[in-house]
């Protein structure tokens, strides 16, 4: 199989975000070193067009673009692969990192699969879930990428932890890290949506696009107990109105948000 390497000069401050808007489009991994984005595409899905028109809105442009076999890129966004420092008390780390001590230590296979706790939506949702009580409540993981969160969520003591993602390669990730990291009473799930469930929960969190989670807040309502915590991710800082709005006229309450360059997530209570 091959795909494209996009090669972007770009400062770190811009790193991650153009890193999961790219991988919104479709690209599944990047990686970044001394100043140089490095972004994967199989060649099936690539759009040159659609890359240029995303780049420009930052003012950026290819510097180079490379074909590549699978082993070649998987291996090189392997090596530069960084551990990622989660608030005060979560690692998330490859297996070839040293565990550092930190009281959530969680282990990520390198993969495709979004969700390694670099980017600032992951940063904010583990922060946020892990200011939550999760011990022996019931927790949804909706968009769950590496299964980071549903992992931080059991080595919280949730008895009940579902992880939910459309994508094929990120169930098969969040499979894959959920072995490693021994994590328990966690179930993964192939689905867009959570209509198809019967059961209701504690904590929801839902680190996914901005349209994707407003259509899915009725769903997420039906699904919360009363007195369970809501939090999205994924939204920017000036859609927080739209949010409020929406999240308003559905019952939910909101108590806190954290906004980090730009990224707003916000936690809130069904009354």
């Amino acid at each position: 199989m091959s795909y494209k390497a996009v090669h972007i000069i770009c400062d770190q401050d811009l790193e991650e975000t153009v890193s999961f808007l790219l991988q919104e489009a479709g690209y599944e991994g990047t990686s970044y070193e001394q100043g140089r984005l490095i972004a994967y595409c199989k060649e099936e899905n690539y759009n040159r067009t659609e890359m240029l028109e995303l780049l420009a809105n930052f003012s950026l442009v290819p510097e180079q673009i490379a074909d590549v076999v699978d082993e070649n890129w998987n291996a090189s966004w392997e090596e530069n692969f960084k551990e990622a420092i989660i608030g005060e008390h979560i690692q998330a780390r490859a297996p070839f990192h040293p565990s550092s001590g930190y009281k959530y230590d969680i282990i990520i296979t390198p993969k495709m699969a979004f969700g390694t706790g670099h980017h600032e939506t992951t940063r904010l949702s583990g922060i946020a879930l892990e200011r939550l009580d999760c011990e022996g409540k019931a927790v949804l993981d909706m968009g769950c990428g590496s299964g980071l969160l549903a992992i931080l969520a059991s080595q919280k003591g949730a008895k009940r932890v579902l992880a939910i993602d459309y994508d094929a390669n990120c169930v098969e990730n969040t499979l894959e890290n959920i072995q490693l990291n021994k994590a328990k009473n966690v179930e993964v799930q192939q689905a867009d949506s959570v209509n198809q469930l019967t059961e209701k929960f504690d904590i929801i969190v839902s680190n996914i696009v901005k349209n994707i989670n407003l259509r899915l807040l009725p769903e997420f309502v039906a699904k919360l107990n009363i007195g369970g915590h809501l939090i999205l991710c994924g939204f920017l800082d000036q859609d927080l109105d739209e949010q409020l709005k929406a999240a308003t006229a559905h019952g939910l309450t909101l108590v806190s948000k954290h906004i980090d360059n730009n990224w707003l997530q916000t936690e809130y209570i069904l009354a």
